[in-house]
């Protein structure tokens, strides 16, 4: 909008600065503008204007007004007065004319409604919920079974119903009375059988080695600070094969997720280990005999390449046995290493020596009258690993030392998960599953803090096993899980029921009542029987017969049985009927309460309907689909684009119109991009900001998408960001007041720059708008240092100082409050 004040003598644009006062407005309104001029005038130039002569006029020559007591000058001011607020009126009943400038929501409305564009009305949103029975016995939870909501600090209680009656037969919540199963391989790698139904535990981190060492089962009582062991695999058959030697520098306990005791050994000489190595193929064990090489006779030769020579028998040993062989002071790690080897037995013998005898011929004894001195040796074939020699431990053979008598220390595990960060893969059961193996079928899971996620389940036949599909975007479980296969769909909205309206007249065509009670509950559904994608709970009977609902009565002869609905400019809904019989009794039946909020995790528990046989509901989801009535802004550019698309959605911005529109959709943007896969251009709509809404506009483009166009529809791209500033803070300011003030205008849920959806997906984020937002702070002077830090596929970190930060195609920015860094920068009194 652009208004110019030009001299009336000289027609100059110099706003009075040649002396003349102005006495008109020039109007110019380009195009794009959100509010138009239309004033011919304003009080001044009003003024001007009645005080100045109409050409040839002379009655007037000789009036000189005055500011004291002149009549006349104040009779002019009134007129300058009536005349600016009158056309202060036209300027705001002229810009209520237009979608773009009219500022209220009744105009918006009644201006669209010319295109035949119905205001979405506020949509309730559904979950899914879980059941828990009392006892084993059936379960039968009847439609509009009401379940509320615990009111928490700033949202009240919000009632929800079942939308369908449910039976389950035989419920998976409670332990089903079956014969013992003798038959079945017990599960090892899961929940143990004791634990409650949908006990559930996913695979372990496959690694041998974390946090410095093993973890093995329960707690052994065998082992010590100091002990050497061997770590080997368990398919160990050669001096070859992997083996290590390390010691132990510490245990500590660790419980798994269900509570149960396991001990993590920490250990030293393990960094030859691959990183691949998991637990399930090696084996750590402890020596439980010592042996050594034989001394007597002096200097006889007892290591060769392949041989030892101990100093007695040694029959516990069998072939294929380890034995650890080393010197005092012997290193750790894979074998051979320093001072030490580890070699497998290959055949043991034992033959006797005498201890006087000479060292070339120890099992020959002493000639002449000496007696000999006979002593028992065991005489060890082995097989050593290639390029090893023993004969290096002849030197120093009395301090050689020959472990053997390997036991096992424990089991050794792989780390339990303790964070469920994705839902891929498989589940494995405390138990079979009691519903049908190889058939996939929805279910919760449920983890221990009462968070959860929605996911498909495939039980495996024979197993205690579930594939998993479908977990993409959960949250971030905490392990223990519990998988909830008894479930109810619920939807927003407490029943309202035979509400009497009134009564049928027939003279009166269109006769409309209104519902006692606000906002009623719309639902998203597809194609919808109140507008597009959505349809209202309202049932209708009309001398005790239903009607149909219909989105317009247009079309519709007047004896049809059908009506419409139709929300007011204070939010309340109304009936419209074709011609009713006279004095047939109107009456409805509805349900009240919809809207984007949605209660938290866990508070949707509350039954007010008595069940039998049911103990309560689990709630581990959010309710998704909910949305607020359509608001002004949106209506704006969605209305015409719904024009323009003629009901196929052909460019980009179709698309983005149409899954915008749908309901539960809070932002949506469209791009053609080049699809690798795909190998052409596909239109990627992006849509935020939950699955509800997703799915929600999926139904939407699959109506009025174009079929010769690829089409996917993907959620929209959260992208972490980093932000840090220094603020220059006015002395008067307490500085610590000054930065809860900037972190609030960053981070508030609902004003926030950062706000969730707070801009549209893909928009830019400019330095200059972050530091308008700061320096709007009171006792905010100015900021410096400031960089945005933003994160690329999960791992990748750019920082810069801008001036643009783009989130890329169909992308936010979100900031946590631990990734924003606000320091005080120093200021100069």
């Amino acid at each position: 909008m652009s208004v110019t004040l030009s001299c009336a003598c000289c027609g100059c644009d110099c706003r009075g600065e040649c002396g003349v006062p102005p006495s008109t407005i020039v109007v110019s309104n380009p195009a794009g503008l959100d509010q138009i001029a239309y004033r011919v005038g304003v009080f001044p130039t009003f003024r001007r204007a009645l005080l100045e002569h109409l050409p040839g006029e002379t009655e007037l020559d000789v009036w000189r007004p005055t500011a004291g007591t002149d009549l006349g000058l104040q009779v002019v001011d009134w007129w300058a007065y009536i005349a600016d607020v009158l056309t202060f009126y036209n300027e705001r009943i002229a810009n209520e004319h237009y979608v773009g400038t009219a500022v209220q929501e009744t105009s918006i409305h009644r201006l669209v409604s010319l295109l035949g564009y119905r205001p979405r009305p506020g949509i309730g949103a559904t979950a899914t919920l879980a059941v828990v029975a009392s006892g084993p016995a059936p379960l039968v939870v009847p439609a509009g079974t009401a379940i509320a909501s615990k009111a928490t600090p700033g949202m009240e209680s919000q009632t929800f119903e079942t939308t369908s009656v449910t039976t389950f037969t035989q419920p998976t919540s409670v332990p089903a009375a079956l014969p013992d199963d003798l038959s079945t391989t017990a599960a090892v790698d899961g929940p143990p059988p004791s634990s409650a139904p949908g006990a559930a535990q996913v695979p372990p981190h496959l690694r041998l080695l974390a946090r410095g060492g093993v973890l093995v089962k329960g707690v052994p009582t065998s082992i010590a600070v100091g002990d050497r062991l061997l770590l080997r695999t368990k398919a160990w058959a050669s001096a070859n094969d992997p083996a290590v030697v390390v010691q132990v520098t510490g245990t500590v306990v660790e419980r798994d997720p269900r509570g149960r005791k396991n001990t993590r050994v920490l250990l030293a000489g393990t960094g030859t280990l691959p990183g691949s190595a998991v637990a399930g193929d090696y084996r750590l064990a402890r020596s439980t005999r010592t042996m050594h090489l034989s001394s007597l006779p002096a200097g006889a030769t007892v290591a060769t390449g392949t041989t030892l020579v101990l100093d007695g028998a040694a029959r516990f040993l069998k072939a294929g046995d380890p034995l650890l062989v080393e010197k005092p002071g012997a290193g750790l790690g894979v074998s051979p290493g320093a001072s030490f080897d580890v070699v497998r037995l290959s055949s043991y013998a034992e033959s006797l020596w005498y201890a006087n005898a000479l060292p070339a011929s120890p099992g020959t004894p002493p000639t002449g009258d000496v007696p000999g001195i006979p002593v028992v040796v065991s005489t060890l074939t082995v097989g050593v690993h290639s390029g090893a020699n023993l004969a290096g431990y002849q030197s120093g053979a009395a301090t050689v030392t020959v472990r053997a008598g390997w036991n096992d220390v424990g089991v050794l595990l792989d780390t339990p998960v303790a964070t469920v960060t994705g839902l891929g893969g498989k589940l494995t059961l405390a138990r079979p599953p009691a519903v049908a193996a190889g058939v996939a079928r929805t279910a919760l899971v449920e983890d221990a803090h009462g968070t959860g996620a929605r996911v498909t389940l495939t039980p495996q036949p024979g197993t205690n096993d579930v594939t998993v599909g479908g977990g993409a975007g959960a949250p971030a479980l905490r392990a223990p899980l519990t998988v909830l296969w008894d479930l109810v769909q619920v939807s927003r909205g407490a029943t309202v029921r035979d509400e009497v309206l009134g009564t049928g007249q027939a003279s009166l065509p269109g006769q409309d009542f209104a519902l006692a009670k606000s906002p009623v509950t719309y639902l998203a559904s597809a194609p919808g029987r109140s507008g597009d994608g959505y349809s209202s709970t309202v049932v209708l009977r009309v001398g005790g017969r239903y009607w149909t609902e219909v989105p317009t009565l247009y079309g519709h002869g007047p004896d049809e049985q059908v009506f419409e609905t139709w929300v007011d400019d204070e939010g309340a809904t109304h009936v419209r009927t074709t011609r009713l019989p006279t004095g047939a009794a109107v009456v409805a039946t509805y349900r009240v309460g919809s809207g984007a909020a949605v209660p938290p995790v866990g508070a949707l528990s509350q039954v007010l309907t008595s069940v039998p046989n049911l103990r309560s509901v689990r709630n581990p989801v959010v309710p998704v689909g909910g949305a607020d009535p359509e608001p002004a802004a949106d209506v704006r550019w969605l209305a015409p684009r719904s024009v323009l698309t003629f009901g196929r959605a052909i460019s980009s911005d179709d698309y983005a119109a149409v899954a915008a529109a749908a309901p539960g959709v809070r932002r949506a943007s469209a791009v053609l991009e080049w699809d690798a896969a795909e190998q052409r251009p596909t239109v990627h709509v992006y849509v935020g900001d939950d699955a509800g809404a997703l799915a929600s506009a999926r139904e939407a483009l699959a109506a009025q998408a174009d079929p010769n166009r690829p089409l996917v529809v993907l959620p929209a791209v959260r992208r972490r960001a980093a932000l840090s500033l220094a603020l220059s803070v006015d002395v008067s300011f307490v500085a610590a007041d000054v930065v809860a003030a900037v972190t609030a205008a960053l981070l508030d849920d609902t004003d926030g720059l950062f706000a969730p959806g707070a801009r549209t997906l893909g928009e830019p984020l400019y330095r200059s708008e972050i530091e308008r937002v700061v320096c709007e702070v009171p006792g905010v002077l100015s900021t410096s240092q400031l960089t945005l830090t933003r994160w690329w596929w999960g791992w990748y970190k750019y920082t810069t100082p801008g001036p643009r930060f783009d989130p890329g195609q169909g992308g936010f920015f979100t900031l946590a409050p631990t990734d924003l860094h606000v320091s005080l920068a120093e200021v100069t009194p």
